[in-house]
């Protein structure tokens, strides 16, 4: 299950000798060499000019700003390594602006998993509340509507100085409002073996997914496919081909296989038909339905 770690360190460490701790000595492929390092961020957790420093650093310098921040919402980069990264998240009370805005912006009231796995500590502020379940990613394909075997593990909340540690693809949560702001502090560790891994929603209630999110990559490998399947060449179409075939994401898969037939046409059939054996149900159920000459459900017969 997701962990609450022992009470931390009441050492106090920098932001920069944190960053140059985590290199030297976290191998961030070892689950227990991440938790081993819950002090140090304990540690830095208890540095409270932190966040000061950091926004008194780039109020004298806006050029530089959150510069290659690449997570939405209010979450702030404060750096990376090999393998990590480091950020500071806000969560902030109901604020007054539409629910659905609100939600998105903050991912409240959204169960989610990470496609990472992730060390974080409460700052500042009294914390979010959170509901935590756990699920066997292997057993669901991904789909929307599927059914997803989730159990109910805990209620808490992150207070200040309090350290939990979340499994990749496995722990899923929401968070409720704060009753003030709040702020936690994010040791994010990065999938290496599949950079690919998507994010997923679940409806808890019905225990269903709802979604699934293609990470960046995927979704830059998506976009490429697509300009290709529009302004590609005849040698184009068998690199599209391979990437219908042979990515390992699922998403891009069928992207490459949509842009595919667009480009060959009845040509191909070939490609459709061992797309048509795929494992997952986002590849083969259009190529298998596009060989058929079913109509898709928007009414283009193509792999999209």
């Amino acid at each position: 299950m997701a962990y609450t770690l022992p009470a931390g360190s009441t050492a106090r460490l920098g932001l920069t000798d944190y960053i140059d701790h985590i290199r030297a000595t976290v191998d961030t492929a070892d689950t227990d060499s991440v938790l081993a390092s819950a002090d140090a961020l304990s540690a830095l957790n208890n540095d409270a000019d932190l966040l000061v420093d950091h926004l008194n650093r780039h109020l004298a310098d806006l050029a530089t700003w959150q510069s290659d921040n690449p997570y939405m919402g209010p979450s702030l980069l404060l750096g990376h390594g090999d393998g990590f990264t480091v950020r500071a998240n806000i969560w902030l009370p109901p604020t007054g602006m539409q629910l659905d805005q609100e939600q998105t912006l903050h991912s409240y009231e959204v169960p989610h998993d990470h496609p990472f796995s992730f060390l974080t500590a409460g700052h500042f502020g009294p914390g979010y509340q959170t509901t935590i379940w756990e699920y066997d990613a292997d057993t669901v394909a991904g789909q929307a509507g599927e059914p997803v075997a989730l159990r109910l593990l805990e209620h808490t909340e992150l207070v200040t100085g309090k350290v939990m540690f979340y499994r990749a693809s496995r722990d899923v949560h929401t968070q409720h409002h704060p009753t003030a702001l709040s702020v936690s502090l994010n040791l994010l560790i990065h999938h290496r073996d599949n950079p690919h891994t998507e994010q997923r929603f679940f409806d808890t209630r019905n225990q269903r997914l709802t979604r699934s999110a293609p990470s960046a990559t995927a979704r830059g490998h998506q976009l490429l496919c697509d300009l290709a399947g529009h302004l590609g060449d005849q040698r184009t179409a068998p690199l599209l081909e391979h990437l219908a075939l042979r990515h390992p994401a699922p998403a891009v898969r069928a992207q490459a296989l949509d842009n595919t037939v667009r480009l060959l046409g009845p040509a191909a059939q070939d490609t459709l038909r061992h797309a048509a054996d795929d494992p997952h149900p986002r590849v083969h159920t259009p190529a298998r339905r596009i060989l058929q000459g079913t109509p898709s459900p928007t009414g283009r017969d193509s792999a999209g």
